[in-house]
């Protein structure tokens, strides 16, 4: 009897500690969000980089490859790496445009009233006094601190989403510029042996 009436306090004491507010698991919470947002944001870049140094590589070696073949040959090459130096230098526009500085925009931001005073872009803008009142607000209740990292974390993350977004659509254009082009030639080389 002692021990099950041992077990049930001991329940009921846990229960109540998981209701209550963790201070030390709210701000492992943002730590974790945090990271996890700045390493999404450097792999983009990262994959974006690759993106562009491939796609840089193969439309150079195709323009290369224009100039150096003999006049005969021009008409079966021509097409084939036309569409694939025209797909890489699309895909490296969309990958340059997921690699620019991200900024707060959008209707929802808009909206939101947000300031963004967590963001460097956005308070190099405000002056020293309106700076250091913009986060006197924001320390007056902790409250506050929260709600700022919690807005600031979600207009981050739909930058990052858009980022993403405009990384898979350079990838997907690389890749049909490549498959169009050995599609063309394979084509192309069946025709020419028939």
């Amino acid at each position: 009897m002692e021990e099950e009436a041992y077990i049930n306090s001991s329940k009921e004491v846990i229960s109540e500690k998981l209701k209550k507010y963790d201070s030390r698991g709210v701000q492992t919470l943002f730590k974790t969000l945090s990271r996890n947002h700045y390493n999404l944001l450097k792999m983009v870049d990262n994959k974006a980089r690759i993106v562009l140094t491939v796609n840089s590589i193969i439309t150079s070696l195709l323009l290369g490859l224009l100039f150096v073949v003999p006049k005969s040959q021009t008409v079966q090459l021509e097409i084939g790496t036309r569409i694939l130096i025209i797909c890489s230098m699309l895909s490296m526009i969309f990958a340059l445009f997921s690699m620019l500085p991200h900024r707060y925009f959008g209707t929802s931001y808009k909206k939101s009233g947000y300031i963004g005073t967590l963001y460097a872009e956005n308070f190099s803008k405000l002056s020293l006094t309106e700076f250091k009142n913009e986060f006197k607000r924001i320390m007056m209740k902790g409250q506050n601190v929260y709600d700022e990292m919690i807005i600031d974390l979600y207009f981050l993350g739909k930058i990052i989403s858009q980022k993403q977004h405009l990384l898979f659509i350079s990838v997907i254009i690389f890749l049909i510029g490549i498959i169009c082009a050995i599609t063309y030639t394979l084509f192309n080389g069946l025709f020419a042996f028939v």
